[in-house]
């Protein structure tokens, strides 16, 4: 009896193991079955952050590319622009003896076949410093006329080119116009006594000059003006003021249009006009050429 007992609580405590037993394989199970879930939730939320911030720093780089490329290619086509510019402005590089070189070669060949207009406008006449208003009327008069009758048609380019020196320019520059170049000079001033030869000096080379003054006071005369120049040569003088040169040269070589112009002061002291004293006549001209 006591051994059928004893065998029961045997049982029984086999029976109490066995079920512990079985618990613990569950809750194993669910704990790997859990762990499992959560491993496999981890890495693909991890691979899906990793995936996105690639994504997100491969577009970042693409941008910056792009805008690299964007940047150096304005900075090279600016680069080019400016190379451009210098080569289409080569003229202004020129010295002054290539620029005179250069007007002397397309006078030359221009010469034979183009035509300029001379136009002399008086700009102030003075006699003894403006005492006789009655006699300056008068000659004033003489002298318009006379002016207006020398405005003629010039066969060439004006001056004695040929001779012109750099010495005779004070200043010159040249840049680009159209197909050809355009060329600007300003001349040495010169002053003349009473006979020079009208293609002598820095203006006569480039401008011409009034030549012989006795041949023009000749022609005055012959207009009702009586002048008699004094003796002395030294009393008379010819001022030459602000001559410069504009011309445009075709990619011919050829002078195409221009404009040769000066300021022509004559001063004359102790002459005769009508037979009177008169201690000084000045007269103030401009004197331009057009092409």
């Amino acid at each position: 009896m006591k051994n059928k007992k004893l065998w029961c609580l045997v049982g029984a405590v086999l029976i109490i193991f066995s079920l512990t037993s079985c618990k613990s394989n569950e809750d194993n199970a669910t704990l790997n079955e859990s762990t499992t879930l959560n491993a496999f939730y981890n890495e693909t939320v991890i691979e899906t952050v990793y995936n996105t911030e690639t994504s997100v720093i491969v577009t970042t780089e693409n941008n910056i590319q792009n805008t690299t490329q964007s940047v150096v290619s304005e900075v090279t086509t600016n680069v080019v622009k400016v190379e451009t510019t210098e080569t289409y402005d080569e003229y202004s590089k020129w010295s002054k003896a290539k620029i005179v070189e250069e007007y002397k070669n397309a006078a030359i060949k221009s010469s034979a076949s183009v035509k300029s207009q001379q136009k002399i406008i008086m700009k102030d006449l003075k006699i003894n410093g403006g005492e006789n208003e009655k006699m300056m009327s008068f000659i004033k008069s003489i002298i318009t006329k006379f002016l207006e009758s020398n405005s003629t048609e010039i066969n060439g380019i004006t001056g004695g080119y040929e001779n012109l020196v750099v010495d005779d320019v004070s200043s010159a520059s040249a840049c680009k116009s159209g197909e050809g170049v355009a060329i600007e000079m300003t001349l040495c001033e010169q002053t003349s006594g009473t006979k020079e030869d009208e293609n002598s000096g820095s203006v006569g080379h480039a401008i011409s000059t009034i030549g012989d003054i006795s041949d023009i006071v000749k022609d005055l005369n012959d207009r009702g003006l009586s002048l008699e120049l004094s003796a002395n040569e030294e009393d008379t003088k010819i001022y030459y003021t602000n001559p410069t040169i504009n011309v445009v040269i075709n990619d011919n070589g050829e002078i195409v249009s221009g404009t040769w112009k000066c300021t022509v002061t004559i001063s004359m002291d102790n002459l005769k006009a009508f037979g009177k004293d008169v201690e000084n006549v000045t007269i103030v001209m401009d004197n331009t050429i057009t092409l």
